[in-house]
């Protein structure tokens, strides 16, 4: 399994284009003020699709199954 986190990405585009040209499945994007996470799946055309989203809590069953309170890690 293979996933890629990046805290708060200057770049929303390129990077995500390389991660998914290596074929990474998962790749989730934190951004702060607020604090927001975005996970994302690679789809069969070879592009990220929004798997999630949230400013509470993010809930999911891919790559792992997650329940994680993003209130309890905001600094």
């Amino acid at each position: 399994m293979l996933i890629a986190v990046e805290v708060v990405s200057r770049d929303r585009f390129e990077e995500p284009a390389d991660y998914a040209a290596v074929r990474i499945p998962h790749y989730w994007r934190i951004e702060q003020d607020p604090v927001h996470v975005y996970a994302y799946e690679l789809g069969e055309d070879g592009t990220y699709k929004l798997a999630a989203d949230s400013d509470t809590e993010l809930v999911l069953e891919q790559p792992f199954e997650i329940r994680l309170s993003i209130v309890d890690v905001t600094p």
